[in-house]
């Protein structure tokens, strides 16, 4: 019986079984997501009013036309591609490195776990770690170069031209294992025949990787990106603790943007309305990667 009664109501028991994932979904999800769209339509200015008012989409235009909302954009672009291009490049030749059948057990197996570290630590950790180690009067490098020339005044997170590349790269060694970790298993799930095959045909190692290894790997590489680019952007915790945006807006990112108006400011209207273009950029890049995962070679 594919049915159940609930008094004179009939159910199919497929619904039963994914009604605690839809349930979930919907209470995790769909209502925060609406919520934040709610907000961003309905209040504005300072707080939550009891009975909001539609405003529409003034609190958009608000911030449109802040003075440092197109730099805090390109910002945003920067480090969300910067890092996912390095996270998918670094991780693919880590993977190919350390997929090679040449190389011992044991070196394979010391390898993965080293390259693993940074993923194992704590964000808050890794971001601490590093404002320590690029401290300039207490860091260890800038001690190292005074040693050199005392005149040396090394402070990448106090310099608006470093900070945020200074972010992407402490992004970059926190989060490439696990994209390491993904693309390898990706490449041990190709047949060991394909490249039998392809070196019997006089390929070489390169041609190998760019005929049989990467269009086997389009399908993980586009999903991976994906994925990375929609989390780095909504990402803030290292940006955060490390620079909280600065210094003048430098190294300012839409997530970082979006918790100062909410959380710091209290204007929840306007941080929605970020919240919202965060989702709408995600939603275009989704659209575009889907579109290129369909295409037929």
């Amino acid at each position: 019986m594919n049915y159940v009664k609930i008094g004179n109501i009939k159910i199919n028991r497929g619904v039963l079984f994914i009604l605690p994932g839809i349930l979930f979904f919907t209470i995790m999800v769909i209502y925060p997501a609406g919520y934040v769209i709610y907000l961003s339509l309905f209040t504005e200015g300072k707080g939550l009013g009891l009975e909001p008012a539609f405003v529409g989409l003034k609190n958009y235009i608000t911030v449109f036309t802040s003075n440092s909302f197109w730099q805090i954009m390109s910002n945003t672009l920067f480090y969300s591609f910067v890092a996912t291009a390095c996270h998918i490049v670094i991780g693919m030749a880590m993977a190919v490195l350390l997929n090679n059948k040449l190389l011992k057990r044991k070196t394979l197996t010391a390898g993965r776990s080293l390259f693993l570290v940074p993923w194992a630590i704590s964000p808050s950790v890794v971001a601490i770690m590093f404002q320590v180690m690029l401290h300039p009067k207490v860091g260890p490098i800038g001690i190292i170069l005074r040693q050199f020339d005392p005149s040396i005044e090394f402070n990448p997170l106090g310099d608006p031209t470093l900070s945020l590349l200074t972010v992407t790269l402490t992004n970059i060694w926190k989060f490439t294992p696990f994209y390491f970790l993904v693309l390898l298993a990706g490449l041990q799930a190709i047949d060991d025949g394909l490249y039998e095959a392809a070196r019997m045909d006089g390929a070489t190692g390169w041609k190998q990787f760019t005929k049989v290894t990467l269009p086997l790997m389009k399908n993980y590489i586009i999903t991976l990106a994906v994925f990375d680019f929609v989390s780095t952007m909504a990402y803030m915790d290292l940006t955060w603790i490390m620079t909280k945006g600065g210094p003048l807006n430098s190294s300012e990112v839409l997530s970082t943007l979006a918790y100062r108006t909410s959380f710091q400011n209290f204007r929840f209207g306007e941080g929605s309305a970020v919240g919202v273009l965060i989702f709408l950029i995600s939603i275009i890049f989704t659209t575009i990667a889907m579109r290129l995962m369909s295409e037929e070679d």
